[in-house]
């Protein structure tokens, strides 16, 4: 056999013996694969648990626990350095705990002009003077449907010939900046003219003349601004102190007419419901009074 066989031969069983591993290797890589089972290593403890864990499980188990570490020491970083904070900055606790004032003077006087739910001031819009010495305001209002009325024509329909009147006076106690509680005294009047009651049986003509006055306990909201001032008293809750009726009678036909029982009866019991009436409308509780107006 020549010399320089040798290596022809040696190379050729060295490419047989590598083809062979290399095909040999292929069936096991073939069926990893491809295969439906794919087994995932596990790590037994034997001694310390019972279970068998993976190694995937063991991944997100220990990536469970860093974020939660990690999110429970952030949350108690407090060494937030944010100055504007009213809570550690100084200045801003002071303008939190002490608020400006309300207006720049101590005391002031006001002046504006009230209306709302009341059964004088619905009708006729009140004046209202007041003084401001902080925190207490201690003031008047005047209302008068012949000088500041409003709804004339729709009150002389519903009324008749008519005149509403009242006058306030009042304090009222800052408790925080704008909230307030507020005690008063109401005197009320309404002047009803040209009452008629008119039947069959008999005719009447009298004037009723209502006179009441009522202590009132409520609470309202104050706001100033530069130069003037918005109030309401949300609620006003009456307290009767005295309320009486005067009825003049210019003539009446009940007592002697002949087709009639020739009594007042029925005249008598006319002007009662009146007044129950009317006594019902003039003491009624009072609300969402606005008073809007300047100071100085």
């Amino acid at each position: 056999m020549p010399f320089l066989a040798w290596p022809l031969i040696w190379h050729q069983g060295a490419r047989a013996n590598t083809d062979t591993t290399v095909k040999n290797s292929k069936k096991p890589l073939f069926f990893c694969l491809y295969s439906r089972v794919t087994t995932i290593p596990r790590v037994h403890f034997k001694r310390f648990f019972p279970f068998q864990f993976s190694q995937i499980q063991i991944l997100l188990t220990a990536i469970f626990y860093y974020l939660l570490f990690s999110t429970a020491v952030l949350g108690q970083d407090v060494t937030s350095s944010d100055e504007d904070d009213p809570y550690i900055d100084p200045d801003g606790a002071s303008v939190v705990l002490q608020p400006t004032k309300r207006v720049e003077s101590q005391r002031a006087y006001m002046f504006g002009i009230s209306y709302g739910l009341n059964p004088i001031i619905i009708l006729a819009p009140a004046l209202s003077f007041s003084m401001y010495w902080d925190p207490i305001i201690i003031g008047m209002e005047i209302s008068d449907s012949d000088h500041l009325g409003i709804w004339e024509k729709e009150r002389k329909e519903n009324f008749g010939t008519s005149r509403f009147r009242g006058d306030t006076q009042f304090i009222k106690w800052f408790y925080g900046e704008n909230f307030y509680l507020l005690a008063a005294r109401e005197h009320r009047t309404i002047d009803l003219w040209n009452r008629t009651y008119n039947r069959i049986s008999g005719k009447a003509l009298f004037d009723m003349h209502f006179d009441t006055t009522v202590a009132s306990l409520g609470a309202g909201l104050l706001r100033f601004n530069d130069i003037g001032f918005l109030a309401i008293d949300i609620i006003r809750y009456n307290i009767q102190q005295k309320q009486s009726v005067k009825v003049v009678e210019y003539w009446e036909t009940w007592s002697i007419s002949l087709l009639g029982s020739g009594t007042r009866e029925s005249l008598d019991n006319n002007i009662q419901n009146r007044t129950d009436k009317w006594f019902d409308i003039i003491n009624s509780p009072s609300g969402f009074i606005i008073t809007f107006g300047i100071y100085f």
